[in-house]
């Protein structure tokens, strides 16, 4: 009878222990699933966002997620690319940096990850052109000439906050070779001061009269028709007109194309008398003033000497033309 009361008592024992046991085991099951129910509600507020752009030196907590505590938000983590740069942060970066900071966050995929560019101001290669120019004409250089730097492509970046000015704070110039050399400052005497070499070659200009239209052979060039043009000094052929008042009033003989400097090959004076044409002669001394009618015997243009009859007294006499169809004796031929 004792044995028997004794191994009921075990029995009730053993069973009491295993309901605690299960008792316990679920209420820790519930609360790991509580747990798990808040985290995922939490990590469903905050974001990852695919793009940060920075001003800054240094990347934040808010540039990388967007949800998070406002106290969180200005935490820097990283430092930033140089101004107008970019760099990328991968998941495993990214998942390191939320544990870190106790930011409810996981990714979802491998191809989780933030592109994080420094925002910046430029100075464009024609800021620096012009910058250069100035510091060769402070150095003696002839105007006009234009500037052929090595390296056209060439941007400078400078944090948003930097002073954006271009100072030559070096130019080593070699008058033969016309080549040089600048050391350009951006920012001087301050935190952001970056001095770049650039080098390069100037070229003299020669101012030349080009057509600005496509003009037909035997037209005359009228004053809108010509305006003078910059060329590179070694590319004007030699032979070019470089007075604009040779080419107005010029006939072509040989059709020109604009914007080319002119050559003095392609002009002539137009023909103002055709041979066999009625002129009108012109005696003028300082007693007397004659006219009359002649017939030419030759082409002519202005200021050319020419042959013309006399239809008064049917003689050649020799003239000088003077204007479309007008003819000047001059009293030592008339006679």
């Amino acid at each position: 009878m004792k044995i028997k009361n004794i191994i009921l008592s075990l029995v009730i024992f053993s069973a009491l222990t295993s309901f605690d046991a299960l008792t316990k085991g679920a209420a820790a099951q519930s609360s790991q699933g509580n747990t798990l129910r808040n985290s995922q509600e939490m990590n469903s507020s905050i974001f990852l966002k695919p793009d940060a752009l920075v001003e800054g030196q240094y990347v934040t907590l808010g540039d990388l997620f967007s949800g998070i505590d406002p106290q969180q938000a200005d935490i820097a983590v990283a430092h930033a690319p140089q101004p107008g740069k970019q760099t990328i942060l991968d998941y495993r970066w990214l998942y390191g940096i939320a544990q870190r900071h106790n930011v409810s966050w996981r990714p979802r995929t491998t191809a989780d990850q933030v592109l994080v560019t420094r925002a910046s101001q430029v100075i464009t290669i024609d800021e620096i052109r012009d910058a250069i120019e100035d510091a060769l004409k402070d150095q003696g250089v002839q105007t006009p000439f234009i500037v052929d730097l090595s390296s056209e492509n060439l941007q400078i970046h400078l944090p948003v906050d930097a002073l954006n000015n271009v100072d030559i704070s070096a130019l080593d110039i070699n008058s033969r070779t016309q080549r040089f050399v600048a050391s350009v400052t951006t920012g001087a005497r301050t935190a952001q001061q970056r001095t770049y070499r650039i080098s390069g070659k100037y070229y003299p200009l020669s101012s030349v009269p080009v057509l600005v239209e496509p003009i037909s052979r035997g037209s005359v060039v009228r004053p809108d028709q010509v305006e003078y043009r910059n060329f590179r000094s070694e590319r004007v052929p030699s032979g070019a007109i470089r007075d604009i008042n040779d080419v107005i009033g010029k006939e072509i003989i040989r059709p020109t194309n604009p914007n080319e400097p002119l050559m003095f090959r392609d002009f002539t004076n137009p023909i103002l008398v055709r041979r066999g044409s009625l002129v009108t002669i012109r005696l003028v001394t300082a007693n007397m003033s004659l006219t009359a009618r002649g017939k030419a015997l030759e082409n002519g243009s202005l200021g050319d000497v020419i042959r013309v009859i006399n239809q008064s007294s049917n003689n050649t006499i020799q003239v000088e033309v003077v204007a479309e169809n007008e003819v000047r004796a001059l009293p030592a031929m008339s006679q």
